[in-house]
């Protein structure tokens, strides 16, 4: 409008171009900005980070549900069974822990409430208030159904993660508390196409094989259902009965000087298990006899194989001690080994 009243007729239409090609220039960048928004909000839940975030939420419940004593840990302690010392030493023990409990409740609900200054009263600034933590302990997350827990975020996991093994296997140890013996054996097949030679689907049919032929007759499905599971579950193991599918799969481990440690201690373990190896010690070679130089060896795989073997008692004592030393060697600078 200036320009017009300023007579400039070819800077006019000028200004009105530059304008109307930077406004969409900008509402390009918007939608773009948008569609990036969008599309890492789909992603969001399927990122490496929040995958391995969530599977230990999973472990946790199914851990809780499979150990209910966890939970009462906190309760009062039976008092009757305990000698005059013990139930002294109890109740003070009880005392200073609702004590510690009332004061960092105080703190989380009065925290930040001083809004003058000290020494000259003056007001603070008041910036924008933090959102308190009603939950500071989990109290409130202990009291919700372990099981349905674990079923949500199993099922997140098996949607927006489906090429993770893992994601599957949660999926299964989850199925099988609930007793959906189909949506298991979905969970197994799934696996495999994951990764056909994962520790993880090895231990799963093992434990499969073995829940199917303990349970009672009471506890199986509909005939249909069945029909389905006789059918399609047999191929997993190649045909075999269960205790030749774990002596094939433990003569292919012995027979690949690479296998991984997590598969070797799962043979382990199914060995053992399965009594398809009675001596303890053979069993526990496919671990030791490895000196640790084989794949996916890392601290933390280790510390899982010498919580296995030390979960044998005395059977794996001497085991356990040469396996400790095989760490303390391959990870010298390795804590709470």
């Amino acid at each position: 409008m200036a320009f017009k009243e300023l007579r400039s007729n070819f800077q006019a239409p000028l200004c009105h171009n530059s304008g109307r090609d930077d406004f969409h220039e900008d509402q390009f960048d918007f939608h773009m900005s948008c569609c990036r928004l969008l599309d890492f909000e789909d992603k969001l839940w399927g990122l490496p980070h929040y995958g391995r975030a969530a599977e230990e939420v999973v472990r946790i419940y199914l851990r809780l549900l499979d150990n209910p004593a966890i939970t009462k840990a906190d309760e009062e302690p039976d008092y009757s069974k305990m000698t005059p010392a013990e139930r002294k030493k109890a109740r003070n023990i009880a005392r200073k822990k609702k004590k510690a409990a009332a004061a960092s409740g105080g703190e989380n609900k009065g925290g930040g409430g001083g809004d003058k200054d000290g020494a000259n009263g003056n007001k603070k600034k008041q910036g924008r208030p933090h959102a308190l933590d009603e939950d500071p302990e989990g109290k409130e997350l202990l009291a919700k159904d372990h099981l349905d827990e674990a079923r949500k975020y199993a099922a997140i996991l098996a949607r927006h993660a489906p090429g993770r093994v893992s994601s599957w296997a949660l999926q299964y140890d989850v199925s099988v508390r609930r007793g959906k013996m189909l949506l298991a054996l979905q969970a197994l097949y799934k696996m495999r196409k994951a990764n056909p030679s994962a520790h993880q689907l090895f231990s799963c049919i093992v434990d499969f094989s073995r829940k199917l032929s303990s349970r009672p007759a009471d506890d199986r499905g509909h005939a249909s259902s069945e029909a389905v599971i006789s059918g399609e579950f047999p191929p997993l193991m190649s045909g075999k009965s269960l205790e030749d599918f774990v002596k094939s799969t433990a003569n292919d481990v012995r027979g690949d000087p690479l296998s991984s440690l997590p598969m070797r201690v799962a043979v382990a373990k199914a060995l053992i298990s399965t009594e398809v190896e009675p001596d303890v010690g053979k069993a526990l070679s496919l671990i030791l006899d490895s000196k640790l130089n084989v794949r996916c060896v890392t601290v933390e795989t280790c510390r899982e194989a010498l919580q296995f073997v030390e979960s044998l008692g005395a059977a794996g004592k001497g085991d356990g001690e040469r396996l400790k030393a095989l760490i303390a060697e391959k990870f010298p600078f390795a804590k709470d080994i």
